[in-house]
């Protein structure tokens, strides 16, 4: 009998179900169709740009391999190709902050960061890098191993520029900051898969949807079964009209208030305040370089 009343349960449930579960297939099957699709329309950008040198990789600081320094190649070859982005990355070792550093290499300011951003650009602009045009699209890692001025700057250029808010600087560099110590070029390879995979959006769009369907879907079930079950469950009325009348006279039950205790709590209610980053409006850093050009970008310090 038991297993009686657990297959009728069963058919019940599938019954109550089936139309959820035909929607939610079909949005299943319609979210497979639309990464397929998008990966097999991914269009490879023909690069504009000819007055750059064909180099991506610049080694000073000697913290590559040759076959890493090949494999980094290869790879930023590949998601240029997908992006449609220049991206370069610069090992350097030497000092970049203080007077006599200043005074060493002509830099304007005895900042670190001011003058990791100024190398950075100036690397950039120097050898008219930009996938699209000289100056264009986009970045560049500027990676120090000086002692005890270790650290990254990346600098945003053309759309990499628009595209990166603060925060998304942010990452890149966190990434290079997870591995930069043991795995060099992990931490390269890192930054330019995350600065591909956000030009690319991937992780966004059509997964954002699932995401979002995957969420609402269940709720829409849940309050769809809760409604219908709850009308069936709603207690009946034991109260009429004449319940509390006797004889032709209305009565009364003894109604009180007996007070208990009194107690009183206090609670700070915490309120939301902007935690800074730019958000994600894109144009993270803005600054215009010494050759007046537009970049963005931002350091992480060891």
């Amino acid at each position: 009998m038991e297993n009686d009343f657990k297959k009728e349960a069963q058919k019940q449930y599938l019954h109550f179900f089936r139309i959820w579960f035909v929607i939610v297939g079909v949005l299943f099957v319609v979210t497979i169709l639309a990464v397929l699709a998008k990966s097999m329309l991914r269009t490879v950008r023909e690069r504009n740009n000819s007055q750059a040198p064909e180099e991506r990789v610049y080694d000073y600081a000697e913290v590559l391999t040759s076959e890493e320094e090949d494999k980094l190649r290869a790879l930023i070859a590949e998601k240029e190709r997908e992006i449609g982005c220049d991206l370069v990355v610069v090992t350097i070792c030497q000092p970049v902050e203080g007077s006599a550093a200043k005074e060493l290499y002509g830099y304007r300011y005895t900042d670190w960061k001011l003058n990791m951003q100024d190398i950075a650009d100036d690397f950039y602009d120097d050898r008219a890098f930009g996938y699209n045009a000289p100056y264009g699209d986009g970045a560049l890692i500027l990676d120090n191993w000086y002692e005890g001025q270790g650290g990254t700057h990346l600098s945003t250029s053309g759309r990499i520029f628009e595209k990166f808010s603060n925060r998304d600087i942010d990452e890149a560099l966190t990434r290079v900051d997870q591995y930069v110590e043991s795995n060099p070029y992990r931490a390269y390879s890192a930054c330019i898969n995350c600065i591909a995979d956000k030009m690319s959006g991937k992780n966004s769009g059509v997964g954002t949807m699932f995401g979002l369907l995957a969420i609402f879907v269940p709720v829409v079930i849940a309050g769809s079964f809760v409604g219908t079950h709850l009308r069936s469950k709603e207690g009946k009325n034991t109260t009429t009209a004449v319940t509390y009348v006797v004889g032709g006279k209305p009565v009364m039950n003894l109604q009180r208030d007996d007070f208990v205790r009194k107690s009183v709590s206090q609670r700070r209610i915490q309120t939301s305040s902007s935690s800074g980053g730019g958000g994600s409006s894109g144009r993270g850093g803005a600054h215009v370089s010494r050759s007046g050009h537009s970049h963005g970008g931002g350091s992480h310090r060891r």
